[in-house]
């Protein structure tokens, strides 16, 4: 008799379904049924084809009782560190065990190996939640992709054919060659979604398109995860600390943010830090999960938080509650503003000599002008006013001036008392002045938000008004204080790794002469590496995604409509504005041809995506996708190549966060399934298609968009490093990538493979990772912004200070000089019902949503979450089908009646697919996402366009719809 285990393990490894009739709960309790369906539930999702074993098949015990099947799930052959390489945000990456047996990954579990740091701050173990705990199940779902497939129906159709991988990358190689013999290179398209998540990945997806002379999407915007508020205010984005270091806070704000969703890792250090006695305020429009284990919840209504944290300013500076040494030294308020046009005063105004970049404060020891230093923070004896109105002579006359302090105050005091803020929030006045409490007599505060602000359409005002609320009382720069924004922690070895040290010197020497010139000019260093960025990126063919869809998908018909917002000119103006100024790229115009797509789910993930499929397919010759499964995307491509998982290679993350100090690696614990790649081989074994093809058409060469003469001969070489990378060498690849990293002090990869971890050292040198300016000790937490307080020196803005007063032409266009509200425009028409979003707790992205194991843990369908009092109102019951529409569209979907819902909103998790909701439409269709004109400003010394950040964004968190019952439950 073949043991019922030995034909599932083969199953497994063919991939075949098993179909087990007659099975009921009675024959599975009663006889030998039970240990097939008992096999299947532990990640053994297979069948086999025949009952025979093979010969030579070593002889496997049968099992007569389940003991025994119990007993044989903890046996394996082997086990082996990994994690799971996707884009997790706040909480990425976790060691996990992988167990294997007999070739199949039997389960995962957490591996709970963390060092203690200090005995004053908690471990950070274990970490991992419900989907890395069935990571195996994606490996085995039915939607993996194991084979290279060509499209055989019309796109969309669901109709494949196996192909071979040399077909596979032929066809996509002639796609590319016809456009680089038009001279068309920039019609090849490159969009790397979220999931590209590894070193190698990114590593091979950027060389092939720069390369090619083709177009790079920078899509971090598209997702408004480019926390532009904190950019216009600190320079950088880029804030964090070490999660541990919540255990130190007085105050924690959950604001903008929900962690027992979305931080599931990192959630315990702010509970174990309320058991210590710190006090936990959630702010938001929901009774969220984490309001439930909070001290106080602050019911804001969507889109009033600018005013919530400004009613609260007003307040801590009417009782003389802010740090007036911090503010006078590490922010802009003390500097002075003309009354006559609303501009700073500058030396340039006093004499014509003078410079641009120079601003002044009133001393009020002397009774006269001080110009504010530059290198550094420090006044010395110069006393800067906070308030006060002042005359000084410029050349063109007498003017007032004031400081941003006393124009901000007046703001305040006008606009935002608590009855006024009250009324714009929806909150009772004693709940203003509670939280106005809590944050004045709080030592420490921390502050956690997500990404939730910048996907509102005025949410770069909220950031500046919640970063003004923290920076008043100073908390920064010390044990638990810190307003986190973007935790970003780029692992720079990947822009390291292949070069040679010749490469290196000739690098470095071409920025010398630049760098010298700007730092005798004054530029930070900070500044200048963040130019120096844009500038490579810019070089390399990297546009603004948002921008980029404007034009060759016509999202501006939609983007571009009034939706209610009144203003001073049309969008198309401003955009024509930025464009002729050069403070934003406008993209190629030539349309695109071939698009290429690395872990993308651009259909899904891309607001009013429907106007891609309206705009773009009809005229794209070719889509091709390196993915893992079957998504909303790459049921509309033409080629699909299939990329190895995260157990079936060697490598590491492009990025993680400095919330967990830890840089991880996986390994290839089981073969990649079928005839799956490493996504670094399929890289090159493209590159070796193009470039045989390229011989075989006789193509010697292609002009690039710069119009200069590249080479195709030796193509494939080149994208592997002049072959030092070739294929095959995905781990010698990974192992580089970690020796040139400057965050870690780990040699190799195979250094790593038994810990699967190391802590970081340090924050590094790259433009990305400087802005989190802090140390990172050994026996310590990292602190948010360490360095401002421990070695102070000139924050990356114009004002070389953090800057709450924008005197750019289109903020003072627009009113948003200083930080303010807003009221949100009725985006999609004037509909009673705002319709918000937030990550999923049962899914990465889209990534989990179609995982059986998890739609048991919610309805298994999309869902709409309804207040009582809107379904009421309506006839909705729980459970009912309903129609959710607006001016743009409409999609049909499952309504929950819950009374943590605010009235007036309903909720919608994102990554659900469009094949999920009925009719195969989903809510993305109805999302127009207007474009904000403030976005587009530039040429402002920090107001520039940088990788992953200050381009446009897309919004859809205040989206307005209508919703009615269609059919019952």
């Amino acid at each position: 008799m073949v043991s019922p285990r030995f034909v599932l393990l083969e199953a497994a490894r063919s991939h075949a379904r098993v179909i087990v009739p007659g099975l009921t709960r009675r024959s599975f309790l009663a006889g030998a049924a039970s240990t097939t369906l008992a096999l299947l539930l532990a990640n053994l999702r297979t069948a086999g084809k025949g009952t025979s074993a093979p010969a030579g098949a070593r002889a496997l015990p049968e099992y007569r009782r389940w003991e025994d099947l119990y007993r044989q799930r903890w046996i394996w052959d082997r086990r082996v560190r990994c994690t799971h390489l996707v884009n997790c945000w706040y909480q990425r990456n976790c060691a996990w065990d992988v167990f294997v047996k007999d070739g199949v990954v039997l389960r995962e579990e957490q591996a709970g190996t963390y060092p203690q740091v200090s005995p004053e701050v908690p471990d950070f173990n274990p970490r991992g939640c419900q989907k890395g705990a069935c990571y195996s199940a994606l490996l085995y779902a039915p939607d993996r992709l194991r084979y290279p497939l060509r499209r055989v129906g019309p796109r969309g159709s669901g109709r494949w054919q196996r192909v071979t991988w040399d077909a596979a990358l032929s066809e996509i190689a002639d796609a590319v060659l016809d456009a680089l013999r038009d001279g068309a290179c920039e019609s090849v398209v490159l969009d790397p979604g979220g999931s590209t998540a590894s070193a190698t990945w990114q590593i091979g997806l950027r060389r092939l398109i720069a390369m090619l002379g083709g177009v790079e999407l920078d899509t971090n915007t598209e997702l408004d995860d480019g926390q532009g508020g904190a950019a216009v205010t600190l320079g950088n984005p880029v804030a964090s600390r070490s999660a541990d270091d919540y255990f130190r806070s007085d105050l924690i704000l959950i604001w903008g943010a929900n962690p027992v969703y979305t931080q599931i890792p990192n959630a315990h250090f702010l509970f174990e830090a309320r058991y210590r006695g710190a006090t936990l305020v959630t702010i938001a429009p929901d009774y969220s999960p984490s309001a439930i284990h909070s001290d106080l919840f602050v019911p804001v209504r969507p889109g009033t938080d600018a005013a919530l944290a400004l009613g609260v300013a007003h307040l801590l500076i009417e009782r003389g509650q802010f740090d007036a040494e911090f503010v006078r030294a590490q922010t802009d308020l003390p500097l002075l503003v003309r009354e006559d046009n609303g501009r700073f005063l500058r030396e340039s105004d006093l004499q014509a000599s003078g410079r641009e970049d120079v601003f002044f404060a009133w001393d009020e020891r002397a009774g006269e002008m001080a110009p504010a230093p530059r290198e550094h923070l420090a006044w010395g004896s110069v006393q800067p006013a906070l308030t006060g109105r002042y005359r000084v002579h410029t050349r063109a006359g007498p003017v007032e001036v004031r400081p941003v302090f006393a124009r901000l105050r007046e703001q305040l005091q006008q606009h935002y008392t608590p009855a006024a803020v009250a009324r714009i929030c929806d909150l009772s006045e004693s709940t203003i002045h509670r939280l106005a409490d809590l944050i004045g007599g709080a030592p420490a505060i921390s502050g956690v938000t997500g990404s939730c602000f910048a996907k509102f359409y005025h949410g770069d005002l909220i950031l500046r008004a919640q970063l003004l609320l923290f920076l008043l009382g100073g908390h920064i720069g010390r044990p638990g204080d810190g307003f986190d924004v973007l935790p970003f922690l780029y692992v720079d070895g990947a822009d390291r790794a292949g070069g040679t040290q010749a490469s290196e010197i000739a690098r470095k020497l071409r920025l010398l002469p630049d760098y010298l010139r700007k730092r005798l000019a004054g530029e930070t260093q900070e500044r200048f590496l963040a130019d120096a960025l844009r500038d490579y990126w810019w070089q390399a063919g990297r546009v603004s995604s948002v921008l980029y869809w404007r034009q060759h998908a016509g999202l501006a018909e939609r983007c571009d409509a009034d939706w209610g917002r009144r203003l001073p000119r049309p969008v198309e103006a401003y955009v024509r504005e930025s464009f002729g100024h050069a403070w934003h790229k406008e993209p190629p115009r030539v349309a695109p041809r071939v698009l290429l797509l690395g872990g993308s789910n651009l259909l899904r993930r891309l607001r009013s995506s429907d106007l891609l499929l309206k705009n773009v397919w009809p005229r794209l010759r070719l889509i091709a996708a390196m993915e893992l499964r079957m998504s909303s995307t790459v049921r509309y491509c033409d080629i699909l190549l299939p990329a190895a998982s995260s157990y079936e290679k060697d490598d590491l993350p492009n990025w993680f966060t400095l919330l967990s100090p830890y840089l991880h690696i996986t390994q290839a614990a089981v073969p990649p399934l079928g005839e799956a790649k490493p996504e670094w081989e399929i890289c090159v074994a493209l590159a070796r298609a193009i470039e045989k093809r390229a011989a075989e058409r006789g193509m010697r060469a292609f002009r690039d968009r710069a119009g200069e003469w590249k080479r195709l001969d030796d193509f494939a070489t080149r994208v592997a490093f002049d072959g030092k990378f070739p294929e095959g060498s995905q781990t010698e690849l990974a192992s580089e990538v970690i020796a040139k990293s400057t965050i870690v002090d780990a040699s190799n990869f195979e250094e790593l493979r038994e810990s699967g971890f190391c802590r970081v050292a340090r924050v590094g040198t790259h433009p990305l990772n400087i802005g989190t300016a802090t140390d990172m000790p050994p026996d310590a937490p990292a602190i948010n912004h360490r360095w401002r307080r421990s070695r102070p020196g000139p924050w990356p803005t114009l004002t070389r200070r953090v800057q709450f007063y924008i005197d750019h032409p289109l903020y003072i266009e627009l009113g948003e000089e200083l930080p303010r509200h807003k009221d949100p425009p009725p985006i999609g028409g004037n509909h009673p019902v705002i319709l918000t979003s937030g990550h999923t707790r049962w899914s990465i992205h889209a990534g989990w949503r179609h995982v059986s194991l998890l739609l048991r843990l919610q309805r298994g369908e999309a869902v709409v979450f309804v207040s009582r009092e809107d379904a009421s109102a309506r006839g909705i019951e729980d459970g009912d089908r309903v129609r959710v529409w607006n001016d743009v569209g409409e999609f049909l979907v499952q309504a929950r009646v819950s009374p943590a819902v605010r009235p007036g909103t309903a909720i919608l998790y994102h990554a659900w697919e469009d094949h999920q909701f009925p009719g195969g439409r989903g809510h993305r269709n109805l999302l127009p996402s207007p474009l904000n004109p403030v976005e587009l400003a530039g040429d402002y010394y920090h107001l520039r366009p940088v990788p992953a950040a200050l381009q446009p964004g897309q919004s859809d968190r205040e989206t307005r719809v209508e919703i009615e019952r269609t059919a019952p439950r």
